[in-house]
């Protein structure tokens, strides 16, 4: 078995890369965008980059000149709320690629208070009371997904060797994406504010609890999430 090792880099403006390496070749490189209050990842393989997410439409630009020249082959989207989503079609357009997302969330595009979030606890409850108050007032970028994901589908014809994982809950159609190299990117799945849970709010409570166990036992050696720092998978 060859030896697997990691490297973080941490630089300015919000980005924080981690290199994954087995032996002496790259398997997967993350790169963690951190714009305002949440996290979208490029993922880069040999044959091409996908961008998981897209946080606010104020992280366009920011976004876009992170991944300008990665060779993104596809936006994928975890889940369709507006701090994942609502710059996908600004960068869309600009690198003429395809959005990836959930067919069981497509009914939340341009109508995010359709996503009835509940919480069991004072934290929660008060992180679903100011994002009722931001959907309300937000909208989303118009956008029609080209590709629609499917617990199991292979990220490999994207140039990135990963599959995507069903992790219901959240939302119904919340995804991840776990790689090759034992990586996990899990949107809204799991949350690190403060310490590692499950999400702090969510539309089905045990469907997000399963997802939560399926991440836990994936095999993956890191989990990252929309909102905090990478988790390590113990």
């Amino acid at each position: 078995m060859r030896k697997r090792s990691m490297r973080l880099t941490f630089l300015s403006g919000g980005v924080t890369i981690g290199i994954y390496e087995t032996g002496a070749s790259v398997m997967v490189k993350i790169t963690r965008i951190q714009r305002s209050y949440a996290n979208c990842y490029l993922l880069e393989g040999e044959g091409g980059s996908v961008l998981v997410d897209t946080c606010n439409v104020k992280d366009g630009p920011a976004i876009l000149r992170a991944v300008t020249g990665k060779n993104v082959k596809l936006i994928l989207l975890t889940h369709c709320h507006f701090d994942h989503v609502s710059s996908a079609a600004y960068i869309s357009k600009r690198l003429n690629v395809p959005i990836a997302m959930s067919e069981k969330d497509i009914h939340l595009i341009g109508h995010g208070t359709d996503s009835h979030l509940h919480a069991d606890n004072a934290f929660g409850k008060i992180m679903v009371f100011f994002s009722q108050n931001v959907l309300k007032k937000s909208t989303y970028s118009s956008f029609t997904p080209e590709v629609l994901l499917t617990d199991g589908m292979d990220l490999l014809p994207w140039g990135v060797h990963a599959k995507v994982v069903a992790l219901p809950g959240h939302t119904p159609g919340t995804v991840g994406v776990l790689t090759d190299g034992g990586d996990f990117v899990v949107g809204d799945a799991m949350f690190d504010m403060f310490r590692p849970t499950g999400s702090r709010l969510y539309e089905d409570r045990e469907n997000m609890k399963n997802s939560v166990a399926k991440i836990r036992r994936s095999g993956a050696k890191t989990i990252w999430v929309g909102h905090g720092s990478p988790i390590p998978n113990k």
